[in-house]
């Protein structure tokens, strides 16, 4: 039911409780305070007197007597300074000293003057001023004297009051809530924007007030985020106000000693050329530990691959029996890592995953493996998300990419060509949700370079996809020379692509644009417009523009089958990314040239490794190339 206040009612809020009589619902809970803040008032206080008015006269007397003697006099009186108080807080008002002038004048004694004829001119005389001043006063130094003696010089320490905060007691929560108008009521509040002006006779008061106490200040915990990342090492940029440059080379020195000569520029080494025989006879060694204990296992069947286009060299192989097996499944630490020698080939693979198949009197377990650098990437790599604000360079980047994982980046320098190096402006290098791994191909991919993975190291070769341009492969240096004795097999599928004589290459938010043409073309054969944001630099778009011309034209996809020799005996093992020089002598005599291009019935071809599969199985190893040819 409602309250139903009486007469004369008088509500007095302390800061206890209030307890009512009867139900009182609409009694606020809690409530805050407002206080006026103290204020300090401060009075100063003036006297001010008006200055008292003077005035000043002047008389002057006038005789007709003559004046024979005139006697002045005049007394001066110097008024004594008051001396000033030793010591003294309050400053007052200095008492004025009143300076009295006398001046007494007298009139000339009266006498009867003779007048007579006789005028007589009175003798001359010299006026001589005679002043009252004498040499009594001696000048002195003035010196100012201060009692006080240099202080010591002492290190200033200063310090701050702590008061000590209320550590033990418990927490102390304060909250403030609202009046909350209950249900029906006979008290009606109307707030209608005016003061309240209460009745003469009202039936409630309402003193609202609440003393609060001081509380001792008590602690709270505090938290603090740090970041912290390496420094980014970056190269400025330095314009050279001349014209185009030339590649540089370390090997230009000049010198007016005698004896010295122009050194030579290194150059990449002609292959070694092979034995041609009529048959050869090899002896395979195969050999399969574990890591890092070294046990053997046998694989009755293995295959290793690797394409251009991937970041790891993939295995797959047959085990001998199950007690192989439980040798390299994964435990608590992890998968297993292996070691594969093949003719003095070594790599290293971490088995990922095994198959098994059982049946009566037969039992199979296949293994899968991947070189380390798939550590780089997914599942074994964090995904990640970064965005530089500053200028970076790209071979920084990928060396960031790389840190603390124990890997590290090489750029070979193939024949007239490398992997550049470039600025990517601040706010350009951005990703999300990347692994490193993806991070550096897409660099590469860039750059039109690859990444060949290292077989039993933890190093990343960053090179061309194509270390020389086709149309100029007559002129390039070659990787190995493969002579047609030693092809086991030999297979070819026919691939035209577009001929393409220019590209345009930029950036899109950033950079500078660069139209890439084929050198002694009219560059009227453009390829598709090429728009990425890594894109920032010309000698970079120039490299990409480079690549993606190679890969047009008339040419071939050649698979050959070849056996596998030692790490001694040429060609050796062929990995992708390499050139390649075939000695074919079966569609005509070799002319001792080597031409990129084919007419038919040239000997000698040359083609780019695209993949590499070496297979052994029963004692035989063979290695399968898949070439990419132009003609």
């Amino acid at each position: 039911m409602a309250y139903l206040p009486g007469n004369g009612q008088d509500f007095q809020f302390t800061a206890e409780p209030y307890q009512p009589s009867a139900d009182f619902s609409f009694y606020p809970e809690q409530g805050v305070p407002f206080q006026k803040p103290p204020s300090v008032t401060s009075t100063y206080h003036s006297q001010w007197q008006k200055g008292q008015a003077k005035q000043q006269a002047h008389h002057a007397l006038y005789g007709s007597s003559v004046t024979i003697n005139a006697q002045s006099e005049q007394i001066s009186h110097q008024a004594l300074p008051l001396e000033a108080r030793a010591t003294g807080v309050f400053w007052g008002r200095v008492p004025d000293v009143q300076v009295f002038v006398q001046s007494r004048h007298a009139f000339s004694e009266s006498r009867a003057s003779d007048i007579d004829l006789n005028w007589h001119q009175p003798p001359a005389k010299e006026a001589q001023q005679a002043g009252q001043w004498d040499n009594s006063a001696i000048p002195k130094d003035e010196q100012a004297t201060h009692p006080w003696n240099d202080a010591i010089a002492t290190d200033r320490h200063q310090t701050e009051r702590f008061d000590r905060v209320d550590e033990y007691s418990p927490v102390i929560e304060q909250t403030a809530s609202g009046y909350t108008i209950p249900s029906a009521s006979l008290l009606d509040f109307a707030f209608k924007g005016q003061r309240y002006t209460p009745a003469v006779s009202p039936d409630v008061y309402f003193r609202l007030g609440e003393q609060r106490t001081n509380r001792a200040i008590q602690p709270k915990d505090s938290t603090r985020h740090q970041t912290y990342s390496s420094n980014q090492n970056q190269d400025e940029p330095v314009i050279i106000p001349w014209g185009k440059g030339h590649k540089h080379t370390d090997n230009e020195y000049t010198g007016n000693y005698g004896g010295e000569t122009q050194p030579e520029e290194p150059q990449k080494p002609e292959p070694e050329p092979p034995e041609i025989r009529e048959s050869y006879l090899l002896m395979n060694t195969v050999t399969v530990v574990t890591l890092p204990d070294r046990t053997p296992i046998e694989l009755k069947e293995l295959e290793i691959n690797l394409d251009i286009d991937s970041f790891s060299w993939e295995l797959s192989g047959e085990l001998w029996g199950a007690t192989s097996l439980a040798m390299v499944e994964p435990d608590e630490n992890g998968a297993k890592q292996i070691e594969v020698d093949i003719n003095g080939w070594k790599w290293v693979f971490i088995l990922e995953r095994y198959t098994s198949r059982r049946q009566f009197g037969q039992e199979r377990y296949t293994v899968y493996g991947i070189s380390r650098t798939q550590l780089l990437a997914a599942p074994y790599a964090p995904y990640r998300s970064k965005s530089s604000t500053s200028n970076i360079n790209a071979k920084q980047a990928i060396s960031e990419e790389l840190q603390n994982t124990g890997f590290t980046a090489e750029y070979p320098s193939l024949n007239d060509y490398s992997t550049p190096d470039w600025i990517i402006p601040g706010g350009t290098f951005s990703y999300q949700n990347e692994t490193p791994m993806s991070v550096i191909a897409k660099l590469s991919s860039t750059a039109g370079a690859v990444i060949i993975p290292a077989r039993d190291s933890d190093t990343l070769s960053i090179q061309p996809r194509y270390p020389a341009s086709p149309w100029k492969w007559n002129e390039a240096i070659m990787d190995k020379v493969i002579p047609v004795s030693l092809v086991i097999s030999l297979s070819a599928s026919w691939r035209p692509e577009p001929e393409y004589n220019a590209v345009y290459v930029s950036g899109t938010h950033a950079g500078v644009a660069v139209n890439v043409k084929r050198e002694g073309t009219a560059g009227n054969e453009p390829a598709p417009d090429i728009l990425e944001d890594w894109l920032t630099e010309t000698q970079v778009n120039t490299e990409r523009g480079r690549n993606e011309l190679a890969k047009g034209g008339d040419q071939s996809i050649t698979t050959i089958e070849i056996p596998l020799t030692d790490s001694n005996t040429v060609p050796g093992l062929v990995e992708p990314g390499q050139l390649i020089e075939v000695q074919d002598t079966l569609n005509g005599q070799s002319n001792g040239q080597s031409n990129g291009q084919s007419n038919g019935q040239s000997g000698n071809w040359r083609a780019l490794c695209l993949s590499t599969s070496i297979r052994s199985s029963g004692g035989k190893v063979t290695q399968s190339l898949q070439l990419e040819r132009h003609y």
